[in-house]
């Protein structure tokens, strides 16, 4: 099935472009096989897909960031109906060389506060006329950032075997597909045929981390990128991003990002690259301490 997709250019330099990708594909396998033409990084905002790249598997769902290199070759496959959206960005090799290292196909880990990131320079750079040194500021304050994305994660994933491994991207598309629902570990090993012990140990070699941050991560996603579009009910979104009510969610939202879900509208809904730098500059130093 051919991808339904189209891109709003956010920025074009000699530095970069910056890309606003809607994909509307319905759930489907994997369509055709695709080459990359430019070194490129996809950072999803809403939404999950599937990548399959030199016969390996990958789950690329906001918790993710994707590289694609040139000359990759690619398949991608949609395992719901809901469709994704993303930030794109294309880069000449000598800079991505310069502040994230080798130039590969390959899958980093976006921590929640990149993620933040992404949504606010996504938003900023929407704005009509942006100047375009600004903008320019902006996207390399955010590519800085992204270099945490792809260092090297800790992970022990060695210790599990491909049947393993492949258990645990099927639980992370499973999550990513519905991360509202009111998921626990039997349900979640039932449907992987998997005891829940079993599970929940490999995903955590896998991943770093726990399926309840994994699947946490998921929901402020989803939250935040509704904030970003105006979202005002706060105690709606709350339950329906499956929270048990206002309170929870906030105290939830404010641990992983630092601010409350009102600022965080206020900063979205802002879309001045003024503020946003300001925001990535906070990011950044907060990183290094």
């Amino acid at each position: 099935m051919a991808e339904r997709q189209s891109s709003r250019l956010l920025l074009e330099s000699p530095l970069a472009r910056v890309y606003d990708v809607v994909c509307r594909t319905p759930r489907s396998g994997y369509g055709a096989l695709m080459l990359n033409g430019v070194t490129q990084i996809g950072l999803p905002r809403r939404g999950v897909f599937l990548i399959e790249r030199q016969g390996e598997t990958a789950v690329i769902d906001t918790n993710t960031a994707l590289m694609l290199g040139p000359d990759d070759e690619y398949r991608v496959a949609h395992p719901n109906g809901d469709g994704d959206e993303g930030t794109v960005l294309a880069l000449p090799p000598d800079l991505v060389e310069d502040t994230i290292g080798r130039i590969q196909g390959r899958v980093g880990n976006l921590r929640p506060r990149d993620h933040l990131a992404v949504c606010v320079v996504n938003r900023a750079l929407r704005d009509a006329g942006p100047d375009q040194l600004e903008a320019e500021d902006a996207t390399l304050l955010l590519l800085g950032l992204l270099s945490r994305a792809f260092a090297d994660t800790g992970n022990d994933d060695r210790t599990l075997g491909p049947g393993q491994r492949l258990r645990i991207e099927r639980a992370r598309a499973l999550l990513a597909s519905a991360p509202t629902d009111r998921w626990d570990l039997g349900a979640l090993g039932r449907a992987l045929r998997c005891s829940p012990f079993h599970l929940a140990r490999q995903f955590r070699a896998a991943t770093g981390e726990t399926i309840s941050r994994y699947t946490l991560r998921l929901r402020l996603a989803v939250a935040l990128e509704r904030l970003a579009k105006g979202e005002q009910d706060i105690a709606a979104l709350a339950v329906e991003t499956g929270f048990s009510h206002h309170s929870h969610f906030s105290a939830r939202f404010r641990s992983v990002f630092g601010i409350t879900p009102t600022v965080a509208r206020e900063i979205l809904t802002r879309r001045r690259l003024d503020a946003a730098r300001a925001v990535l500059a906070g990011l950044e130093s907060s990183a290094r301490s």
